[in-house]
């Protein structure tokens, strides 16, 4: 065979091919890196809420039905850009995000981080509407795209693990929408304070242990909580010296919850 790697390459439909081991979903088109999933990634998908249930097996011809896309992009870069029009849904296979927004003035909030595994788009993509955050790249990361009518859509063959794929998008949705209550108890704080408790103890509780790293650095931090960096510096600060916290960079150690704080 002395076809060069652009070379057009057709595949039976729902079809698939292992070659050193590398999988390669079933596509019309040429054959390069976008639509290329290595072994781990298919695992990756499997960790996934959005694949919950799915068996590795049943991957490859779930994917071909959707005609998903692999896209890689570099630290800094837009995966979308606030003001665009959200089409796909997407899903970060190694590396990882956030979800920012930016007022009128040009001030930065961040909305949420995204990390291996985790799903974005979903709520925009669904009815292509134009998306009022953005989604950046905090690192080198390579991202599933997929069209969110081919899951919505139930192929021909009516397969149960479409039906989950349609069931744990509903399911992905309930939790977003937990995380936005989250963070909206945490922004409403009535101190920075109480906001940096209020999300600490958030994170811990989520993590189930008192010692654990959170997923922003100073600045992304100020940034969630709506707070000025050098504010935020001082505040830390002094949580620590009440003996409150403990930290160092983005590990942190919850010492005494912030229940236990207000009775003592």
């Amino acid at each position: 065979m002395t076809q060069s790697r652009q070379e057009t390459i057709r595949f039976p439909v729902f079809s698939c091919i292992f070659l050193s081991n590398i999988f390669l979903f079933p596509y019309t088109g040429s054959m390069n890196e976008k639509n290329i999933l290595t072994p781990e990634e298919m695992d990756i998908l499997l960790r996934s809420i959005l694949f919950a249930g799915i068996r590795k097996e049943d991957l490859p011809h779930l994917l071909s039905c959707l005609k998903v896309r692999k896209k890689t992009y570099e630290k800094g870069e837009w995966i979308f850009d606030s003001g665009q029009k959200m089409t796909h849904i997407g899903l970060i296979l190694h590396g990882s995000a956030k979800i920012v927004r930016f007022d009128f003035w040009g001030n930065r909030h961040i909305i949420s981080p995204l990390l291996e595994s985790d799903v974005f788009g979903e709520s925009y993509a669904a009815d292509q509407s134009t998306g009022m955050v953005g989604i950046q790249a905090d690192e080198r990361t390579a991202v599933l795209l997929m069209d969110p009518d081919k899951i919505l859509s139930m192929c021909q063959s009516a397969c149960s693990f479409h039906a989950r794929l349609i069931r744990n998008l509903v399911l992905l949705l309930a939790k977003r929408n937990r995380i936005l209550n989250e963070k909206l108890t945490v922004v409403t704080q009535p101190s920075l304070r109480d906001k940096i408790l209020a999300y600490l103890q958030a994170e811990s509780l989520r993590q189930h242990r008192s010692y654990f790293d959170i997923p922003f650095d100073r600045q992304q931090l100020a940034d969630y909580l709506n707070a000025d960096r050098s504010a935020l510096s001082s505040e830390l600060s002094r949580l620590k010296k009440d003996g409150i916290i403990d930290y160092q960079k983005n590990h942190f150690h919850l010492i005494i919850s912030k229940e236990e704080f207000q009775e003592s």
